[in-house]
């Protein structure tokens, strides 16, 4: 069942109150929120399977700490999209700015559009694909979890990696003298593959490089 939620005038609290009073748990409806106005801090901190769609943009931290939820924005997102989001899914139709996905746990954030600088930093678990293209020190810091880039990066991809890997498809200014880059296994290329079916992304899963830290290059 469609629910469409008029949030036009509402604040941030207002909002929020309002989606959780809407939740039940385990619950197949699908709500719709419409006029959210650039708010930030929208679907914080969700642990139940609910489906939200976001039908204009949002500001700050939507979806952060998100745990169960999977939320849909039709529109771009500001900074810290899914920031320490531990399971679920965000999905942006647009471009995020800075630091989206920082300290990930779990889940995937899926971008459609472009995203900012510090994308992925501190990852420590879940999956980032990103349909165009990244900023600056993408993955700095991260420990685990995968992020896949559709398009270009910017400097120092995959500064400072303690593990993990980053699979991009276009160029890059520069990689974190720490990685280096190498080629996807058959299996990789077909987990990428299956990834972009299920989102939509008329992306080639063939033409990737795989960026790990030089510890790890072989494995």
């Amino acid at each position: 069942m469609k629910k469409i939620i008029d949030a036009k005038g509402m604040n941030t609290r207002e909002i929020n109150t309002t989606i959780k009073k809407v939740i039940k748990k385990n619950s197949n409806d699908k709500f719709y929120y419409e006029n959210i106005s650039n708010n930030s801090n929208i679907a914080v901190g969700l642990n139940e399977n609910i489906r939200i769609f976001i039908e204009n943009d949002v500001g700050d931290l939507v979806g952060a700490l998100n745990n169960g939820a999977t939320i849909t924005v039709k529109g771009r997102a500001d900074r810290y999209v899914a920031d320490g989001m531990t399971a679920g899914e965000v999905i942006i139709y647009g471009d995020t700015a800075e630091g989206a996905g920082t300290g990930m746990c779990g889940g995937t954030l899926v971008i459609r559009g472009n995203s900012g600088n510090n994308l992925g930093q501190l990852l420590k678990g879940g999956t980032i694909v990103v349909g165009g293209n990244v900023g600056n020190l993408v993955g700095s810091f991260m420990i685990t979890g995968i992020i896949i880039i559709g398009g270009n990066a910017g400097k120092q991809l995959g500064s400072s990696m303690i593990g993990g890997v980053i699979y991009i498809r276009g160029s890059y200014e520069s990689l974190g003298n720490n990685v280096k880059k190498t080629s996807p296994s058959e299996e990789e290329i077909l987990y990428l593959k299956m990834l972009f079916i299920k989102y939509q992304l008329d992306i080639d899963p063939n033409m990737f490089e795989k960026i790990v830290t030089i510890e790890n290059m072989f494995r």
